[in-house]
């Protein structure tokens, strides 16, 4: 247990050196670009996936200590190389399954490049086990409204696009080990217009870890040098299909209807939360006004009135018509457009 807390806190240690580091604040300011182009509050994104980040490099770093995983420099170079190349095909290439693997089959096949396979696929399998954690902790954070066509219809669905900057300790070297703090890029992308936000996250989180760790029992068992890295591109693949398949075959939640306008979100401490509308609903009426858009709910809002008459399907209690009188508030509806 002592060694463990000293393993934590010098990793804790050479984590805050390298938020000095020059090369660390330029990936932090490449990371608050890629979310200000997809969410309102880039600068809150950011510190929640530094300070995730921070989390996912401890347990990596414990893992790594622990398996006693020793790598080159020149392996994660070898990577980068093949993965900025697989990018330039499809950007869910760059993750660690398709250009580690690659890398270990041209080392096995070609005998190049001069790697050590084992340790290799170790480090992928972990890898993925830690971005399943941060996947469950908080990939569903900063999620944005998007569009789908599904079953020729569009529909409305959430899109999730997170990155943590994963800051480890490893041991490298072939004749002398010693320690280097190194930074490791995750990144999560995924759809859904099925579950929820949270939901979703958990679930990819779930299946994700399951891949990691049948990843890397597959590779301590040492069965064949070739099964993992063949496993780890079938895998992934897999999974990205099967949720596909999932979301196309299940029932979206947020269709876009004939009639009235579908709830979207609902915000706290509003009129809407007050009369128990929810996410799904579908509001047909207020104050005996037909609204067919957003705009129609500003425009009420606009008239400050302290009453309001509200007729809204729900898909468990059918259609309902409630009434609020009290305190002037927002309605505290977010609607899915009609149009894209």
């Amino acid at each position: 247990m002592y060694g463990l807390y000293q393993i934590v806190y010098f990793t804790i240690i050479d984590i805050l050196r390298m938020f000095k580091s020059p090369f660390f604040l330029l990936i932090i300011s490449i990371i608050y670009y890629q979310y200000k182009k997809h969410t309102k509050r880039p600068l809150m994104a950011t510190l929640n996936s530094l300070f995730f980040g921070a989390i996912g490099g401890i347990i990596a770093t414990v893992a790594f200590l622990y398996l006693q995983v020793y790598l080159i420099p020149m392996d994660f170079i070898y990577i980068l190389i093949v993965a900025i190349i697989l990018s330039l095909i499809d950007t869910r290439f760059i993750c660690f399954s398709y250009g580690g693997s690659l890398v270990v089959l041209s080392h096995l096949i070609f005998g190049f490049p001069q790697v050590d396979a084992y340790e290799l696929m170790l480090l992928v399998a972990v890898l993925h086990m830690v971005e399943a954690v941060l996947i469950i902790l908080s990939g569903n954070h900063q999620n944005s409204i998007a569009y789908f066509p599904i079953n020729f219809e569009e529909v409305g669905g959430y899109v999730f696009n997170r990155i943590w900057p994963l800051t480890l300790v490893l041991f490298i070297g072939d004749t002398m080990i010693r320690p280097i703090t190194v930074i490791a890029l995750l990144s999560y992308g995924d759809f859904t217009v099925s579950y929820s936000p949270k939901r979703k996250t958990v679930l990819s989180g779930i299946i994700l870890f399951f891949y990691g760790l049948i990843l890397f029992k597959i590779t301590l068992l040492k069965i064949s040098p070739y099964l993992p890295p063949i496993l780890a591109i079938i895998g992934h693949e897999f999974i990205i299909h099967l949720n596909k398949y999932r979301e196309r075959t299940r029932v979206p939640l947020y269709t876009i209807p004939k009639r009235g306008i579908r709830v979207f979100h609902v915000k706290n401490n509003s009129i809407a939360k007050k009369l128990g509308i929810s996410k799904g609903d579908i509001v047909l009426r207020i104050n005996d006004l037909e609204v067919k858009e957003q705009k129609d709910l500003l425009d009420l809002e606009r008239l400050k009135q302290d009453s309001y008459k509200i007729e809204f399907f729900n898909l468990k209690k059918g259609l309902v018509v409630k009434t609020y009188r009290g305190k002037r508030k927002n309605l505290g509806i977010v609607t899915l457009p009609k149009v894209l």
